[in-house]
Protein backbone atom coordinates (compact mmCIF):
# COMPACT_ATOMS: atom_id res chain seq x y z
CA UNK A 1 0.00 0.00 0.00
CA UNK A 2 1.39 3.31 -1.10
CA UNK A 3 2.17 5.69 1.50
CA UNK A 4 0.65 8.87 1.99
CA UNK A 5 3.13 11.34 2.52
CA UNK A 6 2.40 14.95 4.14
CA UNK A 7 -0.08 17.59 2.72
CA UNK A 8 2.08 20.80 1.41
CA UNK A 9 0.26 24.12 -0.31
CA UNK A 10 0.90 28.14 -0.38
CA UNK A 11 -0.71 28.32 3.34
CA UNK A 12 3.08 26.98 3.92
CA UNK A 13 4.81 28.68 1.61
CA UNK A 14 5.77 31.75 3.52
CA UNK A 15 9.85 31.88 3.78
CA UNK A 16 11.36 34.43 1.43
CA UNK A 17 13.75 32.77 -1.43
CA UNK A 18 17.03 34.40 0.19
CA UNK A 19 15.96 33.11 3.80
CA UNK A 20 15.31 29.15 1.61
CA UNK A 21 18.46 29.82 0.48
CA UNK A 22 20.51 30.79 3.52
CA UNK A 23 18.77 27.45 4.87
CA UNK A 24 20.38 25.26 2.15
CA UNK A 25 23.79 26.90 2.76
CA UNK A 26 23.50 25.62 6.13
CA UNK A 27 22.29 21.60 4.99
CA UNK A 28 25.18 21.83 2.20
CA UNK A 29 28.04 24.29 2.65
CA UNK A 30 28.12 24.94 6.71
CA UNK A 31 31.98 24.00 6.50
CA UNK A 32 33.27 26.31 3.41
CA UNK A 33 34.93 29.59 3.82
CA UNK A 34 33.51 30.47 0.14
CA UNK A 35 30.20 31.75 1.49
CA UNK A 36 29.34 33.78 -1.99
CA UNK A 37 30.19 30.61 -3.64
CA UNK A 38 28.06 28.38 -1.49
CA UNK A 39 24.75 30.74 -1.80
CA UNK A 40 25.30 31.06 -5.66
CA UNK A 41 25.38 27.02 -5.86
CA UNK A 42 22.34 26.72 -3.21
CA UNK A 43 20.45 29.06 -5.42
CA UNK A 44 21.31 26.84 -8.32
CA UNK A 45 19.81 23.80 -6.52
CA UNK A 46 16.52 25.97 -6.10
CA UNK A 47 16.37 26.94 -9.56
CA UNK A 48 16.93 23.07 -10.35
CA UNK A 49 14.25 22.18 -7.44
CA UNK A 50 11.98 24.31 -9.90
CA UNK A 51 12.73 22.43 -12.79
CA UNK A 52 12.10 19.50 -11.15
CA UNK A 53 8.56 20.01 -9.72
CA UNK A 54 9.15 22.12 -6.52
CA UNK A 55 6.10 24.46 -5.98
CA UNK A 56 6.38 27.37 -4.83
CA UNK A 57 3.81 30.85 -4.13
CA UNK A 58 4.28 34.19 -5.04
CA UNK A 59 2.89 37.16 -3.40
CA UNK A 60 1.44 40.56 -4.48
CA UNK A 61 5.00 42.07 -4.99
CA UNK A 62 6.62 39.23 -6.93
CA UNK A 63 8.50 37.81 -4.69
CA UNK A 64 9.03 34.05 -4.40
CA UNK A 65 8.16 32.15 -1.68
CA UNK A 66 9.02 28.77 -0.12
CA UNK A 67 7.96 25.69 2.17
CA UNK A 68 11.46 24.59 4.15
CA UNK A 69 9.51 21.50 4.97
CA UNK A 70 8.70 20.87 1.45
CA UNK A 71 11.74 21.85 -0.55
CA UNK A 72 14.09 19.94 2.22
CA UNK A 73 11.79 16.94 1.26
CA UNK A 74 11.50 17.20 -2.51
CA UNK A 75 15.58 17.69 -2.81
CA UNK A 76 15.70 14.81 -0.40
CA UNK A 77 13.41 12.46 -2.81
CA UNK A 78 14.60 14.18 -5.86
CA UNK A 79 18.16 12.89 -4.65
CA UNK A 80 17.14 9.42 -3.78
CA UNK A 81 15.53 8.77 -7.71
CA UNK A 82 18.73 9.96 -9.27
CA UNK A 83 16.57 13.41 -10.21
CA UNK A 84 19.24 15.67 -8.28
CA UNK A 85 22.78 15.64 -6.98
CA UNK A 86 22.03 18.39 -3.94
CA UNK A 87 21.26 15.50 -1.19
CA UNK A 88 24.01 12.88 -2.45
CA UNK A 89 26.21 15.51 -3.02
CA UNK A 90 26.09 18.40 -0.79
CA UNK A 91 24.03 17.56 2.25
CA UNK A 92 25.10 13.65 3.30
CA UNK A 93 28.86 14.58 2.81
CA UNK A 94 28.39 17.52 4.81
CA UNK A 95 26.27 15.61 7.70
CA UNK A 96 29.50 13.46 7.32
CA UNK A 97 32.21 15.79 7.85
CA UNK A 98 30.43 17.24 10.86
CA UNK A 99 30.06 13.48 12.37
CA UNK A 100 34.08 13.17 11.97
CA UNK A 101 35.59 16.19 12.66
CA UNK A 102 33.86 16.17 15.79
CA UNK A 103 34.89 12.75 16.10
CA UNK A 104 38.70 13.30 15.28
CA UNK A 105 38.88 16.60 18.12
CA UNK A 106 41.68 15.92 20.43
CA UNK A 107 41.05 14.15 23.26
CA UNK A 108 43.06 16.05 25.35
CA UNK A 109 40.19 18.82 24.81
CA UNK A 110 37.32 17.09 26.67
CA UNK A 111 35.74 20.66 27.76
CA UNK A 112 33.19 21.89 25.55
CA UNK A 113 32.29 26.33 25.77
CA UNK A 114 28.92 26.84 23.71
CA UNK A 115 27.58 30.15 23.88
CA UNK A 116 23.95 29.86 23.59
CA UNK A 117 21.68 32.96 23.50
CA UNK A 118 17.41 32.67 22.99
CA UNK A 119 16.05 36.10 21.83
CA UNK A 120 11.92 36.57 22.71
CA UNK A 121 9.70 38.18 20.13
CA UNK A 122 7.39 40.67 22.46
CA UNK A 123 5.75 42.31 20.09
CA UNK A 124 2.06 40.98 20.86
CA UNK A 125 2.87 40.68 24.53
CA UNK A 126 0.95 43.68 26.43
CA UNK A 127 3.51 46.28 27.96
CA UNK A 128 4.16 45.98 31.45
CA UNK A 129 3.27 42.66 31.70
CA UNK A 130 5.09 39.86 33.70
CA UNK A 131 6.17 37.02 32.09
CA UNK A 132 8.37 33.78 32.86
CA UNK A 133 10.92 33.08 30.00
CA UNK A 134 12.56 29.47 29.83
CA UNK A 135 15.34 28.21 27.98
CA UNK A 136 17.63 25.05 27.60
CA UNK A 137 20.04 24.06 30.05
CA UNK A 138 22.30 20.79 30.28
CA UNK A 139 21.06 17.63 32.64
CA UNK A 140 23.77 17.11 35.00
CA UNK A 141 23.64 13.64 35.08
CA UNK A 142 25.06 13.68 31.73
CA UNK A 143 28.41 15.72 32.26
CA UNK A 144 31.56 15.10 34.45
CA UNK A 145 31.22 19.11 35.19
CA UNK A 146 28.87 21.37 34.02
CA UNK A 147 29.32 25.14 34.57
CA UNK A 148 26.77 27.79 33.64
CA UNK A 149 27.12 32.14 33.32
CA UNK A 150 23.93 33.45 33.00
CA UNK A 151 23.67 36.84 30.46
CA UNK A 152 20.39 38.43 32.00
CA UNK A 153 18.68 40.76 30.02
CA UNK A 154 17.73 44.51 31.82
CA UNK A 155 14.15 43.42 32.24
CA UNK A 156 15.06 40.22 34.20
CA UNK A 157 13.82 40.38 37.57
CA UNK A 158 14.41 36.90 38.76
CA UNK A 159 16.37 33.62 37.59
CA UNK A 160 16.00 30.23 38.67
CA UNK A 161 18.40 27.04 37.49
CA UNK A 162 17.29 23.86 37.69
CA UNK A 163 17.93 20.92 35.62
CA UNK A 164 17.69 21.20 32.01
CA UNK A 165 16.45 24.45 32.41
CA UNK A 166 16.81 28.24 33.28
CA UNK A 167 13.94 30.21 33.97
CA UNK A 168 13.49 33.91 33.95
CA UNK A 169 11.14 36.53 35.37
CA UNK A 170 10.69 39.60 33.63
CA UNK A 171 8.78 42.54 33.06
CA UNK A 172 8.12 43.35 29.34
CA UNK A 173 8.26 46.91 29.83
CA UNK A 174 8.41 48.65 26.16
CA UNK A 175 11.03 46.00 24.75
CA UNK A 176 10.25 44.19 21.31
CA UNK A 177 12.56 41.68 21.92
CA UNK A 178 14.34 40.06 25.24
CA UNK A 179 17.42 37.98 25.44
CA UNK A 180 18.39 35.56 28.03
CA UNK A 181 21.94 33.51 27.31
CA UNK A 182 24.36 31.48 28.86
CA UNK A 183 27.93 30.31 28.47
CA UNK A 184 28.38 27.01 28.99
CA UNK A 185 31.62 24.66 30.00
CA UNK A 186 31.42 20.96 29.50
CA UNK A 187 32.84 17.85 30.11
CA UNK A 188 30.53 14.95 28.83
CA UNK A 189 30.90 11.42 30.72
CA UNK A 190 30.27 8.19 28.79
CA UNK A 191 26.74 6.95 28.18
CA UNK A 192 27.70 3.76 30.95
CA UNK A 193 27.49 6.12 33.71
CA UNK A 194 23.68 6.94 33.70
CA UNK A 195 22.10 5.27 36.52
CA UNK A 196 19.66 2.84 35.88
CA UNK A 197 15.96 3.30 35.61
CA UNK A 198 14.71 3.80 39.52
CA UNK A 199 10.89 3.38 38.48
CA UNK A 200 10.92 1.24 34.98
CA UNK A 201 7.37 1.21 34.60
CA UNK A 202 7.61 5.74 33.91
CA UNK A 203 9.47 4.67 30.92
CA UNK A 204 6.97 2.01 29.75
CA UNK A 205 3.75 4.14 29.79
CA UNK A 206 1.86 3.50 26.63
CA UNK A 207 0.91 7.68 26.05
CA UNK A 208 3.53 10.59 26.91
CA UNK A 209 3.54 13.02 24.32
CA UNK A 210 4.02 11.82 20.84
CA UNK A 211 4.84 8.11 22.26
CA UNK A 212 1.09 6.80 21.43
CA UNK A 213 0.87 3.01 21.57
CA UNK A 214 -2.20 1.97 19.94
CA UNK A 215 -3.63 -1.33 18.76
CA UNK A 216 -1.56 -0.42 15.77
CA UNK A 217 1.72 0.40 17.20
CA UNK A 218 1.24 -2.68 19.83
CA UNK A 219 0.04 -5.20 16.72
CA UNK A 220 3.56 -4.18 14.84
CA UNK A 221 6.31 -4.68 17.98
CA UNK A 222 4.90 -7.61 18.09
CA UNK A 223 4.78 -8.96 14.68
CA UNK A 224 8.43 -7.54 14.58
CA UNK A 225 9.74 -8.93 17.80
CA UNK A 226 7.65 -11.89 18.06
CA UNK A 227 9.98 -13.45 21.65
CA UNK A 228 12.15 -12.40 21.12
CA UNK A 229 14.82 -10.97 23.91
CA UNK A 230 14.69 -7.94 24.69
CA UNK A 231 18.00 -7.07 22.04
CA UNK A 232 17.13 -8.97 19.39
CA UNK A 233 13.77 -6.54 19.43
CA UNK A 234 15.38 -3.54 19.53
CA UNK A 235 17.66 -4.86 16.64
CA UNK A 236 14.52 -5.89 14.43
CA UNK A 237 12.47 -2.40 15.69
CA UNK A 238 15.93 -0.53 14.44
CA UNK A 239 15.63 -2.26 10.53
CA UNK A 240 12.20 -1.13 10.48
CA UNK A 241 12.02 2.12 11.37
CA UNK A 242 15.60 2.65 9.11
CA UNK A 243 14.37 0.64 6.06
CA UNK A 244 10.12 1.57 5.82
CA UNK A 245 10.69 5.40 6.10
CA UNK A 246 12.03 8.81 4.71
CA UNK A 247 13.39 11.29 7.26
CA UNK A 248 12.70 14.29 6.62
CA UNK A 249 10.87 17.76 8.41
CA UNK A 250 7.48 17.78 9.60
CA UNK A 251 4.71 19.71 9.55
CA UNK A 252 3.44 19.20 13.52
CA UNK A 253 -0.17 20.31 13.07
CA UNK A 254 -0.92 17.44 10.96
CA UNK A 255 -0.57 14.87 13.16
CA UNK A 256 -3.33 13.54 15.04
CA UNK A 257 -3.12 14.31 18.97
CA UNK A 258 -4.55 11.12 19.57
CA UNK A 259 -2.33 8.69 17.28
CA UNK A 260 1.38 10.22 15.97
CA UNK A 261 2.51 7.48 15.80
CA UNK A 262 0.20 5.60 13.29
CA UNK A 263 0.29 8.76 11.23
CA UNK A 264 4.53 7.63 10.50
CA UNK A 265 3.20 4.05 9.40
CA UNK A 266 0.99 5.07 7.23
CA UNK A 267 2.73 8.55 6.03
CA UNK A 268 5.80 7.01 5.67
CA UNK A 269 7.84 9.72 6.79
CA UNK A 270 9.18 11.09 9.62
CA UNK A 271 11.82 13.72 11.53
CA UNK A 272 14.53 12.88 14.19
CA UNK A 273 11.52 13.24 17.21
CA UNK A 274 8.96 11.23 15.02
CA UNK A 275 11.47 8.12 14.68
CA UNK A 276 12.62 8.11 18.34
CA UNK A 277 8.99 8.47 19.42
CA UNK A 278 8.29 5.38 17.09
CA UNK A 279 11.31 3.22 18.19
CA UNK A 280 10.64 4.15 22.18
CA UNK A 281 6.62 3.32 21.36
CA UNK A 282 7.87 0.02 20.04
CA UNK A 283 9.96 -0.84 22.77
CA UNK A 284 7.49 -0.21 25.60
CA UNK A 285 5.23 -2.43 23.59
CA UNK A 286 7.29 -5.17 24.31
CA UNK A 287 8.17 -4.28 28.04
CA UNK A 288 11.49 -2.61 27.13
CA UNK A 289 11.80 0.56 28.92
CA UNK A 290 12.46 3.39 26.65
CA UNK A 291 12.63 7.22 26.89
CA UNK A 292 13.29 10.66 24.27
CA UNK A 293 15.92 12.45 24.47
CA UNK A 294 16.85 15.91 23.32
CA UNK A 295 19.41 18.78 22.84
CA UNK A 296 21.73 19.78 20.56
CA UNK A 297 24.79 18.63 18.34
CA UNK A 298 28.18 19.81 19.01
CA UNK A 299 28.96 20.32 15.52
CA UNK A 300 30.88 23.36 15.26
CA UNK A 301 29.81 24.56 11.99
CA UNK A 302 26.53 23.50 12.92
CA UNK A 303 25.20 22.70 16.60
CA UNK A 304 21.30 22.47 15.71
CA UNK A 305 18.73 21.10 17.70
CA UNK A 306 17.87 17.12 17.65
CA UNK A 307 16.26 13.93 18.88
CA UNK A 308 17.16 10.15 19.76
CA UNK A 309 15.99 7.80 22.31
CA UNK A 310 17.53 5.41 24.41
CA UNK A 311 16.27 2.18 25.82
CA UNK A 312 17.10 0.33 28.73
CA UNK A 313 18.98 -3.31 28.13
CA UNK A 314 20.44 -5.54 30.92
CA UNK A 315 23.81 -6.03 29.65
CA UNK A 316 24.69 -2.62 28.11
CA UNK A 317 22.51 0.27 30.66
CA UNK A 318 20.47 3.08 28.77
CA UNK A 319 21.72 2.57 25.40
CA UNK A 320 20.88 5.20 23.08
CA UNK A 321 19.60 4.73 19.31
CA UNK A 322 20.03 7.90 16.65
CA UNK A 323 18.21 7.89 13.38
CA UNK A 324 20.21 10.46 11.93
CA UNK A 325 22.03 7.29 10.86
CA UNK A 326 19.59 7.04 8.00
CA UNK A 327 20.23 10.40 6.43
CA UNK A 328 24.61 9.60 7.15
CA UNK A 329 23.64 6.12 5.11
CA UNK A 330 21.56 7.16 2.57
CA UNK A 331 18.63 5.81 3.95
CA UNK A 332 20.20 2.90 5.18
CA UNK A 333 21.53 1.68 2.24
CA UNK A 334 25.47 1.96 2.79
CA UNK A 335 26.21 -0.11 5.57
CA UNK A 336 29.50 1.79 6.66
CA UNK A 337 27.09 4.54 8.01
CA UNK A 338 24.01 2.39 8.55
CA UNK A 339 24.73 1.54 11.99
CA UNK A 340 26.94 4.43 12.60
CA UNK A 341 24.60 5.59 15.69
CA UNK A 342 23.32 2.30 16.55
CA UNK A 343 23.82 1.32 20.55
CA UNK A 344 26.07 4.98 20.69
CA UNK A 345 25.96 8.85 20.12
CA UNK A 346 28.96 11.35 20.14
CA UNK A 347 29.31 14.28 22.50
CA UNK A 348 26.25 16.56 22.44
CA UNK A 349 24.21 19.13 24.93
CA UNK A 350 21.47 17.39 26.44
CA UNK A 351 18.37 19.08 27.62
CA UNK A 352 15.85 17.23 27.82
CA UNK A 353 15.15 13.49 28.63
CA UNK A 354 11.49 12.82 28.57
CA UNK A 355 9.41 12.31 30.71
CA UNK A 356 11.13 13.65 33.48
CA UNK A 357 13.27 16.28 32.60
CA UNK A 358 12.67 19.02 29.86
CA UNK A 359 12.32 22.80 29.23
CA UNK A 360 8.42 23.11 28.80
CA UNK A 361 6.61 25.80 27.87
CA UNK A 362 8.74 28.86 26.75
CA UNK A 363 6.60 32.09 28.22
CA UNK A 364 5.33 33.58 25.24
CA UNK A 365 2.84 31.91 22.72
CA UNK A 366 3.72 29.43 20.11
CA UNK A 367 1.29 29.15 16.85
CA UNK A 368 -0.21 25.88 15.89
CA UNK A 369 1.64 26.45 12.88
CA UNK A 370 4.80 27.21 12.20
CA UNK A 371 8.21 26.95 10.98
CA UNK A 372 11.89 25.82 11.88
CA UNK A 373 14.36 27.71 10.27
CA UNK A 374 18.33 27.20 10.61
CA UNK A 375 20.57 29.20 9.10
CA UNK A 376 24.25 29.67 9.73
CA UNK A 377 26.34 31.74 11.57
CA UNK A 378 29.37 33.59 11.42
CA UNK A 379 30.59 31.14 14.37
CA UNK A 380 27.45 28.80 14.46
CA UNK A 381 24.24 28.15 13.57
CA UNK A 382 20.84 31.01 14.15
CA UNK A 383 17.91 28.36 14.66
CA UNK A 384 14.21 30.15 14.73
CA UNK A 385 10.96 29.51 15.01
CA UNK A 386 8.52 31.70 13.15
CA UNK A 387 4.59 32.11 12.21
CA UNK A 388 3.61 31.70 8.74
CA UNK A 389 3.20 35.76 8.41
CA UNK A 390 7.37 35.05 8.49
CA UNK A 391 7.14 36.90 12.31
CA UNK A 392 9.33 35.38 15.04
CA UNK A 393 8.35 33.64 17.82
CA UNK A 394 12.12 33.04 19.14
CA UNK A 395 15.44 33.15 17.70
CA UNK A 396 18.05 31.19 19.20
CA UNK A 397 21.79 31.73 18.20
CA UNK A 398 24.47 29.11 19.41
CA UNK A 399 28.21 29.10 18.73
CA UNK A 400 31.04 26.40 20.02
CA UNK A 401 34.73 28.17 20.68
Amino acid sequence: MPKRGQVFGDAYRSVPEELMTDMLVLEGYAGTTDMAAARQQARETLDRARGNGLALRVDNTGQRLYDPVEVISHLKTAGRQGRDDFWPLRMMPTLRQFVEDLAAAPKALPKVVMDYSRTFNMFAVPPEKSLRLRMPLPLSERYKTVNIETHLPAEASQERKSDGRLEVKVLTASALEITCGVTLTLEPHGQDMLPPPSDPDIYLRPKEGLVMISDQIASLAERLSGNARPESAVRAFWNYVMDEFQFCPIHYDQLPADMPLDWVIESGIYDCQLASALFVGLCRARGIPARLVGGNFLYRHSPTNHYWAEAWLDNSGWTPFDFLSWDLSNGGEDSTWREHFYGRTDARLVTECLPQSFVGAIGVAVPPVWHILRTKSHDGADIQLVDLNGSFIYKDQIAIR
